[in-house]
């Protein structure tokens, strides 16, 4: 199936060429005030996708002063300890864990699922996808608590959480990602009511490469005419568009040639999955680029997105948040799902 959209990609080519590829999750950039919203486009459609900003107060007040302090740099291990003291002891006690399930044939092709004990049954699926470059990052770790604080808090949530691995770049370039994630929503659709899961309404949430890595999921099934299995798809800091400078190359190549083939934004513009996108004030920017490059498609096609914008966060600090006090992000993300999937 030919890629439509063309028309969008064109009106986005200027923003879209001054992208170029980056080695981390993080890149260095200035910090934008608090009081200053997100740039959109100089010229908004008649129809227009509003930018939403998160309840700042939400961030406990030491930890906001820290962020702000720490702003755009990638200290991960500064941010992790901000968050890591609401997760000690054994988060999963009162849960049921199952640890590293395989959903594919590769190595990496594992997956943990938790469920609440007391869990209802016939509950929605939400599969968190972590980040990491494209060539790195996991579903959980020995020595943080992150990402299982992702697992624990769907799962909290009286949701079957599933968190996956997938594999890496160099190795596994594109298409691994659209691969291994309709592997996942393959076993998910033969096996997950046997933990109480309902495979008619599952969720993607997308932590930056695991967002990307959803968004050519979805666009895949659109380019392919195939039904779309999902309920609802979460960005959070992701990249959706290649324009004529490489970007991630690790993964999608140095070869610009090939990119239209492998975009993803004009196929989500003409997706039915309903998408809440989200960027942090401490972003780099590469990924508020990519948040406006995909809310102005959006616009132009005339196409609903819900967004957020995540005041006094970081690009690290928004997800490691999750499970804790500070529900800037997962408060919307939890009112999104329990809408999408008809629970509210």
């Amino acid at each position: 199936m030919k890629i439509q959209g063309t028309f969008i990609m064109t009106a986005l080519s200027v923003v879209i060429a001054a992208l170029t590829s980056c080695s981390g999750e993080t890149q260095q950039t200035t910090t934008p005030t608090i009081d200053s919203p997100p740039i959109v486009a100089t010229s908004i459609p008649v129809f227009s996708n509003s930018v939403v900003n998160s309840n700042l107060a939400a961030i406990p007040a030491e930890i906001a002063t820290k962020l702000r302090e720490i702003g755009t740099q990638n200290d991960t291990p500064t941010v992790a300890a901000l968050y890591s003291p609401d997760f000690t002891g054994d988060i999963f006690a009162n849960m049921n864990l199952n640890r590293n399930m395989s959903y594919g044939p590769a190595e990496r092709n594992v997956m943990d699922i938790a469920t609440a004990k007391d869990m209802p049954a016939n509950r929605p699926v939400v599969i968190f996808v972590h980040g990491g470059g494209f060539g790195g990052g996991n579903k959980s770790s020995e020595t943080s608590p992150f990402y299982d604080n992702m697992t624990y808090w769907i799962a909290a949530q009286n949701l079957v959480a599933v968190n996956i691995n997938y594999r890496y770049a160099p190795a596994s370039p594109w298409p691994a990602g659209i691969e291994d994630l309709s592997a996942v929503v393959s076993w998910i659709k033969e096996n997950i009511a046997g933990y109480g899961g309902d495979p008619n309404r599952i969720f993607f949430w997308g932590k930056s490469t695991g967002a990307s890595h959803v968004a050519d999921y979805m666009a895949d099934r659109v380019k392919k005419g195939l039904p779309e299995e999902i309920t609802g798809a979460i960005f959070t800091s992701g990249s959706y568009a290649l324009g004529d400078a490489p970007l991630w190359a690790n993964y999608y190549g140095e070869d610009v040639s090939l990119y239209p083939e492998r975009n993803a934004l004009p196929s989500l513009t003409i997706s039915k999955t309903p998408i809440l996108a989200t960027f942090a004030e401490f972003d780099g920017d590469q990924y508020k680029e990519q948040f406006n490059l995909l809310l102005n498609a959006m616009n132009a096609a005339k196409r609903p997105l819900e967004t957020l914008y995540l005041q006094g966060h970081s690009h690290m600090s928004e997800t490691y948040a999750v499970g804790s006090i500070d529900d800037s992000l997962s408060g919307p993300v939890l009112d999104f799902i329990l809408r999408k999937s008809g629970e509210k």
